[in-house]
């Protein structure tokens, strides 16, 4: 056999056996035997042997007595991230589209809110009472009629019913004399709320006859005889000589 291909089959015997490892985790090459494995909540990470083909030979004698230089080789641990992400990783992702769905609905809240404002004519500062003020808006502008109690036409306590069922799911006496003696507690002015009652005696009538319901900001909502449903201020000359009370459920 000649030389050259005892210095190829010496040198292919060689590389064989420095490549020939499998992939290890470096728990397992730091693990002692006997000694328990620790659990981790962060992501896996291997380690694997990685081959490095050094810039120094080894010189090798054959059995013919002839001397082969072969190249030296080093064994490195490649560490490898794991394609699983840690459970710290998840729990970041989620508390971020937590947050950003947040607020995103404390935006479209925010312009409701201020749309709303411009609407009723009140500042609305938060969401508290944001289906009130939504069934109220969408009544704006309905025609009055005597006895009516629908989106054709209202009177003033049919509104004020209406509002009082889709809202709150409370069911009021038709008649405004009668709401206005059932309410649970009289309000003064000053300690009015959003979906608090108010109430009038018009055309110098004694008892009362005419009801509302409370926005905010000394403005009320109702359904007036000449306008229909519109929003109204309590400091109103008109309204302002015309208040009884008002009344919370």
């Amino acid at each position: 056999m000649s030389v050259s291909k005892r210095i190829l089959i010496v040198s292919t015997l060689f590389l064989i056996f420095s490549t020939g490892f499998m992939p290890t985790t470096a728990a397992t090459l730091k693990q002692s035997k006997g000694t328990p494995k620790k659990s981790k909540t962060s992501a896996v990470t291997t380690k694997k042997v990685k081959v490095e083909q050094s810039t120094k030979n080894i010189k090798v004698e054959t059995s013919d007595g002839n001397v082969v230089a072969l190249p030296k080789v080093n064994q490195v641990l490649e560490e490898n991230s794991s394609l699983f992400p840690s459970s710290m990783e998840f729990i970041a992702d989620a508390n971020i589209s937590n947050t950003l769905d947040a607020l995103q609905k404390k935006m479209i809240e925010q312009k409701e809110i201020q749309e709303l404002s411009s609407v009723l004519g009140i500042n609305i500062q938060d969401a508290t009472y944001l289906d009130f003020y939504r069934e109220a808006a969408d009544w704006l502008g309905t025609r009055y009629r005597r006895g009516g109690m629908s989106r054709a036409a209202v009177d003033c306590s049919g509104f004020t019913n209406i509002i009082y069922k889709n809202v709150f799911g409370i069911q009021l006496d038709r008649v405004s004399t009668t709401i206005a003696k059932n309410v649970k507690e009289s309000v003064a002015k000053e300690d009015l709320k959003p979906g608090d009652m108010v109430f009038f005696s018009t055309f110098k009538k004694k008892y009362i006859n005419h009801v509302g319901v409370y926005l905010g900001d000394g403005k009320f909502i109702h359904a007036s005889i000449k306008y229909g449903v519109i929003v109204s201020s309590l400091a109103e000359g008109y309204y302002s000589k015309t208040w009884r009370k008002g009344g919370r459920i």
